[in-house]
């Protein structure tokens, strides 16, 4: 599995986190979760994707709690200086601010599969609704939220940067 998957998990792991020491961590992250969830695997539809969602949900945790962290005054070689810190932490809670602004059963839906990296047949399942109306919820929060960020920043790049990999 590592043989097959793990040049591709490495390689989005290092084009967001721009470390190759971070995506190598991420890397062994994303495949011992793998190991730790192996009861799923003769259940998925798609192992392919279930591991780049893992990825990515992992990839985005380890930017949550490095915009989380405290910044130590004597480190002066991180790259994520206070105003770098602040940008993310804004940007991050803009996101935020757009979610919430969803109709509730979609926001829901949307905080379900991106924030808590639950599967179109486990939301469906436990809201008591159809697989294809999870997706159809996402899908058309995704564009929502694209639109938003859009407006709300001058920043395309910043709005590729949040939503990439959610769609």
């Amino acid at each position: 599995m590592l043989r097959a998957y793990g040049e591709t998990v490495y390689s989005q792991a290092i084009a967001y986190t721009k470390s190759a020491e971070m995506a190598e961590e991420l890397t062994q992250d994303v495949f011992l979760r793998v190991w730790r969830n192996k009861e799923k695997l003769p259940d998925l539809a798609s192992f392919e994707n279930w591991l780049f969602i893992i990825a990515r949900n992992l990839i985005f945790d380890s930017f949550r709690k490095k915009i989380q962290a405290p910044v130590p005054a004597t480190v002066d070689t991180d790259p994520l200086t206070p105003a770098l810190q602040m940008e993310y932490k804004e940007s991050y809670q803009l996101l935020l601010n757009g979610i919430n602004k969803l109709p509730e059963k979609r926001q829901r839906v949307f905080r379900m599969s991106r924030l808590e990296g639950k599967t179109h047949e486990q939301i469906a399942e436990e809201l008591g609704i159809n697989k294809v109306t999870v997706a159809q919820y996402i899908v058309l929060s995704l564009n929502f939220l694209k639109t938003y960020l859009k407006e709300n920043t001058g920043n395309t790049i910043l709005v590729l940067i949040l939503l990439r990999g959610w769609s």
